[in-house]
C-alpha cells in the first residue's frame, strides 16, 4: 500500500514493487484526492511537496497554501520537539513512525492529529529520499479521552479530586523535596445517617462536608475525597506549618448542623496530621503516620485532631496484636461468606450470588468488612482471607443448582501475585466447582500499580474459563486502554451513580455512558446499589444486564439462602426482599 501511495503521489515505487498500470495509478490518485485522511509528501527537511485535499478539513488550508512550506510551521510550539524527534528517529532507523501531536489550524484553533510516517527510497541510490505521511484528525478522540481521565480523577458525588488524584499529587510534592502537610479527615457519627435516613441523605451530607472543606482550606490546597466518609487535604510548602490552624477551622465548620432535604444532621470529624520531612519523605510512611494520628484523635472522642508523634508507635504494636488475632480468626474459620443476589434485570431471575466476607466474632457478633478488610491488607493477610472465603463459597456453590455462579472480590494487592491463578484453580479443583461458575471482581484501583503482572494474572484466569469484572467502575482510574488490555468481561457500575439517579439527573447520563461503552466493547454490565423498584426499572430500561442491591435482598449466610436457591432451581423470578417485606406487613 505504501508503494501504491508513492506511485499515486508521483514518486517511483520501491524497486521491489511492481509498477501500477496507468489506469490503476489513476485509481490510486483518485482515492488520495478523496480520502478523509490527509496524505502528505515531505522532503527530508520537512518541506511539503504534495498535500491531498483533505487538508481543507483537517487544517483549514487549501493544498497550494501548504506546498513548499515546512510542516513544522503548523506544529504547536509545545510539540515541536517531539515531532522533530519523530522525524529524526525515522531517518536513523528507517522504521515507520507513528504519533500524535497538536497543530494550529488556519482559523487559529488547535487540533490533534495522528501521523503515520514512512521513509521512501530515492529513485537512484535507494537511500531515503522523501517521507510520506498519512495524517488523521483525532481531536474528538483526544478530547473524549481527556474527559474520561478527568472523570477518573474526580469523585462523582462531591466533585472533589479522588484518591487517584490525591496520591499523584502527594507523590509529586514529595518528589520535589519541599515541606508539605497532610490532613486526614474522617467523619464521626456518619454511619447512623446512612442507616437511619438512607444513602441519599448521607450523600447530601458528604456534598456539604466537601463544600465546607473547600471553603476553609487555602485556595492552593488540594482537597480530596478518598472514599466513603474519608477526606484528605494536602498543603504544600509554605502552607505546611498552618495545618493545625486549618484543622481547628475545619472542626468548627463541621460543628454547624447540616440541613438536607430529609434530615438535619449533626456530625464532626477526627483529623490526623502528618508533616514532611519531619515524619517521613515517602508516601507509604506518611500515609501510615497520618492514619495513626487520625486513629488516636478518634480515640479521644469526637471533634479532635492530633499531629503525629513518635509516641504513636505504640499504636503500631497494638495493631500488630490485632493482626495476630485476625490471622487466628481466618485460620479458625471465623471469617465466613455471606451472599447477596445477582439478578438478571430482564427476566428477574437469580443468576448468581456475590460473596461478601463477614467476621463471626466470638464476643462482638457478626462484623462487617469495614472492621477488618483494611487491617487484613495492612497485615498482609488478604491473600489468606481470600483463599479461605473462596474455598468456603466454592464448597457451598458446588451444592447449588447447576449454572448458579458466585462473584468473589479480589483485593488490589492480589493482582501483584503471579501465583494467584494457580491458587484459584487449585481451590476450584478441590471443591469441584467449575471455573465457568466463578466471576472475580477487581476494583479499578487494583490494576494500575503493576499493569503487566495484573494483565498476566487475569489472562490466565480467563483462559481457564473464569470471568473477570471491573468493580466500582467510574470512581477509580481505569482508562479505556486498561479495560482493553486486561480484557475484562464485565463492568460493575458503582452504587454512587445508581443511588443518585432519583436526585441527580446527570447521574443518568453517566450510567447510560458506561452501559453504552460496555456494549460497544462487548462487555456485560452490573448495577450495584439498587434499592427500589423505580431504580431497578430505570436501570433495566437503560440496557444494564444484571443488578444487585437491598431491593433484591440483603446479604445472608449460607443457611438463609433456601428461598433464593429454590427460585434458581425452578427457574422462576426472584421475589425482591423489599416487596416481600411490604406484603408481609
Amino acid at each position: 500500500m505504501r508503494a501504491q501511495i508513492s506511485t499515486l503521489l508521483g514518486h517511483p515505487p520501491h524497486p521491489a514493487s511492481t509498477p501500477c498500470p496507468p489506469d490503476t495509478e489513476s485509481l490510486y490518485r483518485l482515492l488520495a484526492e478523496n480520502a478523509s485522511d490527509m496524505i502528505v509528501r515531505l522532503s527530508l527537511d520537512g518541506t511539503r511537496t504534495y498535500v491531498s485535499p483533505a487538508c481543507r478539513t483537517i487544517l483549514g488550508y487549501e493544498p497550494e497554501q501548504l506546498i513548499g512550506v515546512s510542516t513544522f510551521s503548523f506544529v504547536h510550539p509545545d510539540d515541536q520537539d517531539i515531532v522533530r524527534e519523530r522525524m529524526q528517529h525515522l531517518m536513523e532507523t528507517k522504521a515507520d513512525q507513528r504519533g500524535r501531536n497538536r497543530v494550529i489550524r488556519a482559523d487559529g484553533r488547535i487540533a490533534w492529529i495522528e501521523a503515520s510516517l514512512r521513509l521512501l527510497p530515492g529513485p537512484a541510490t535507494g537511500a531515503g529520499g522523501e517521507v510520506v505521511a498519512m495524517v488523521r484528525d483525532v481531536t474528538e478522540q483526544v478530547e473524549n479521552e481527556a474527559r474520561i481521565e478527568q472523570i477518573a480523577g474526580t469523585d462523582y458525588l462531591t466533585q472533589l479530586p479522588n484518591r487517584r488524584a490525591f496520591l499523584a499529587a502527594l507523590e509529586m510534592a514529595l518528589s520535589r523535596g519541599a515541606p508539605c502537610a497532610l490532613l486526614y479527615v474522617d467523619l464521626d457519627n456518619f454511619k447512623p445517617i446512612n442507616d437511619t435516613h438512607g444513602h441519599l441523605a448521607g450523600d447530601d451530607v458528604l456534598i456539604e462536608v466537601a463544600h465546607r472543606l473547600r471553603r476553609e482550606a487555602p485556595e492552593d490546597a488540594l482537597v480530596t475525597r478518598l472514599g466513603g466518609d474519608e477526606f484528605a487535604i494536602l498543603l504544600a510548602e509554605s502552607r505546611a506549618a498552618t495545618a493545625p490552624a486549618l484543622a481547628e477551622r475545619i472542626l468548627v465548620a463541621l460543628a454547624a448542623p447540616i440541613q438536607t432535604s430529609c434530615v438535619v444532621a449533626e456530625i464532626s470529624a477526627s483529623i490526623g496530621i502528618t508533616l514532611s520531612p519531619e515524619h517521613g519523605t515517602e508516601t507509604e510512611a506518611l500515609l501510615r503516620a497520618v492514619d495513626l494520628a487520625m486513629y488516636n484523635a478518634k480515640r479521644l472522642g469526637t471533634a479532635h485532631y492530633l499531629v503525629f508523634s513518635e509516641d504513636m508507635e505504640e499504636e503500631r504494636r497494638e495493631a500488630a496484636i490485632h493482626h495476630l488475632r485476625l490471622r487466628q480468626a481466618i485460620l479458625a474459620g471465623e471469617i465466613i461468606p455471606y451472599y447477596q443476589p445477582l439478578v438478571d434485570l430482564r427476566s428477574r431471575r437469580l443468576i448468581g450470588l456475590e460473596v461478601l466476607a463477614r467476621w463471626r466474632h466470638p464476643e462482638r457478633g457478626i462484623l462487617p468488612p469495614s472492621e477488618f478488610i483494611d487491617a487484613a491488607e495492612r497485615a498482609g493477610l488478604i491473600g489468606l482471607m481470600f483463599e479461605s472465603i473462596l474455598r468456603q463459597a466454592s464448597q457451598d456453590a458446588a451444592r447449588w443448582p447447576d449454572g448458579l455462579k458466585i462473584a468473589v472480590n479480589m483485593s488490589p494487592l492480589q493482582l501483584q501475585d503471579a501465583t494467584l491463578s494457580g491458587t484459584v484453580l487449585d481451590i476450584l479443583s478441590q471443591t469441584g466447582l467449575s471455573p465457568l461458575r466463578l466471576e472475580l471482581e477487581v476494583t479499578e484501583t487494583g490494576i494500575v500499580h503493576d499493569l503487566g503482572t495484573a494483565k498476566r494474572v487475569l489472562a490466565m484466569l480467563r483462559t481457564a474459563g473464569i470471568r473477570v469484572a471491573l468493580d466500582d467502575f467510574g470512581t477509580g482510574y481505569a482508562s479505556l486502554r486498561m479495560v482493553k488490555e486486561l480484557a475484562v468481561d464485565r463492568l460493575k457500575i458503582d452504587r454512587s451513580f445508581v443511588v443518585a439517579l432519583a436526585s441527580a439527573p446527570e447521574s443518568g447520563r453517566y450510567v447510560s455512558a458506561i452501559i453504552g461503552l460496555a456494549r460497544a466493547l462487548g462487555l456485560g454490565t452490573t448495577a450495584e446499589g439498587i434499592e427500589d423498584a423505580a431504580t431497578m426499572r430505570r436501570i433495566a430500561a437503560m440496557g444494564c444486564d444484571l443488578g444487585q442491591g437491598y431491593y433484591f435482598g440483603r446479604p445472608r449466610p449460607m443457611e438463609g439462602l433456601d428461598s433464593w436457591l429454590t427460585c434458581a432451581a425452578e427457574g422462576i423470578p426472584i421475589i425482591p426482599e423489599i416487596e416481600a417485606q411490604a406484603a408481609s406487613d
